[in-house]
């Protein structure tokens, strides 16, 4: 029988390239009046996802019928300070499908893979991500918006 919840439904889309380049825009507008990042080459502007993580993570999905997908999370390794160096990152979990919720359930606990959360728990909670500008392409249109 086939799940009636909209996490099981595709959500990929592509979208313009002039389009990302305004959203991408739009992002950088809105963080530069929300810090006091003097150089707006500073500003948090992607995460980047190695395939290896990538490919790992759909073995996953792949392995377990009842995952849907994975969620991001934004962190920040600190509490907001203009006077320390914070990086704006993201965490990744596997979503199980939920047919009471239409946005399923974070997986963070899984047996067995050895990262012990507090509770003695195996954490499911993945930081794979390195953030941006530190790892980003400075020639790309959807890191200057020219």
């Amino acid at each position: 029988m086939e799940s009636k919840n909209e996490l099981t439904q595709p959500t990929r889309v592509i979208i313009p390239v002039d389009t990302a380049i305004k959203r991408t825009t739009n992002w950088r507008n809105f963080m530069k009046d929300k810090t006091a990042a003097s150089d707006v080459r500073k500003i948090p502007k992607a995460v980047y996802i190695s395939k290896t993580d990538i490919i790992d993570m759909a073995k996953q999905c792949e392995a377990d019928d009842s995952i849907a997908g994975v969620r991001a999370y934004f962190t920040l390794n600190n509490e907001f300070s203009e006077t320390i160096k914070n990086e704006v990152k993201f965490v990744m979990v596997l979503v199980r499908i939920n047919d009471t919720k239409p946005f399923g359930d974070d997986v963070l606990y899984a047996p067995g893979n050895g990262n012990g959360a507090p509770g003695g728990e195996p954490s499911n909670v993945y930081d794979f991500s390195k953030p941006c500008p530190d790892c980003c392409d400075p020639d790309s249109p959807l890191f200057t918006g020219e």
